[in-house]
């Protein structure tokens, strides 16, 4: 038979050498239109994440007095996290002043007495109880528990206070590399009660 005439001449790009490996669809159909379209939405997207992290970082740092607060660590953390632990003092080791609830942050800043006490730190620690209700005497419920980096001097944990309003029992403080294969590693801490209004 006649070969029939392409409606269109032919383009000679990159797209035409994908046309002829048979990789691209011969017309745009809207379903792929809409799929490129997507995701060039979600690499703006990405990239305005990405621009706001950064700013907040450059944000928190500014407002915690220059200071770039603690890593939390990521990796074989649960593990960690679900052993017991018995109770040790932070008195010997730390001086801090309990954080409060009415900034954007929860900072809880640690002063270590003895540098070299830190090369024996595995990590900080943090776990945050709700209480059930303003009377109550025991915090019951759990919010939060994450593991630190512990570092040289500075020592700054950051939290996002977008805790609801209440009472709250914080515990922080740390680990000794030491104690990470007993039982119950000993988590030597600071008890603050603080109240969100």
């Amino acid at each position: 038979g006649i070969p029939t005439m392409p409606s269109k001449p032919p383009v000679h790009t990159a797209q035409s050498t994908l046309l002829q490996r048979g990789l691209f669809p011969n017309e745009l159909n809207d379903d792929s239109t809409r799929l490129e379209l997507e995701k060039k939405i979600k690499n703006l997207e990405l990239l305005n994440n990405y621009d706001r992290q950064i700013k907040e970082r450059i944000k928190s740092t500014k407002e915690s007095e220059g200071i770039i607060p603690n890593l939390i660590l990521t990796g074989n953390v649960s593990r960690i996290k679900s052993k017991g632990y018995t109770y040790g003092s932070s008195s010997a080791y730390f001086t801090s002043i309990c954080p409060d609830m009415k900034n954007d942050f929860l900072d809880i800043k640690l002063d270590f007495f003895n540098p070299s006490v830190i090369d024996q730190i595995a990590y900080l620690r943090v776990n945050i109880y709700r209480f059930d209700n303003r009377n109550s005497t025991e915090a019951r419920t759990f919010v939060l528990e994450e593991l630190y980096e512990v570092k040289p001097q500075n020592n700054l944990i950051r939290i996002s206070n977008d805790f609801s309003k209440g009472k709250y029992e914080i515990l922080y403080g740390f680990i000794f590399k030491k104690e990470l294969e007993a039982k119950y590693p000993s988590f030597n801490f600071k008890k603050c009660i603080v109240t969100k209004e």
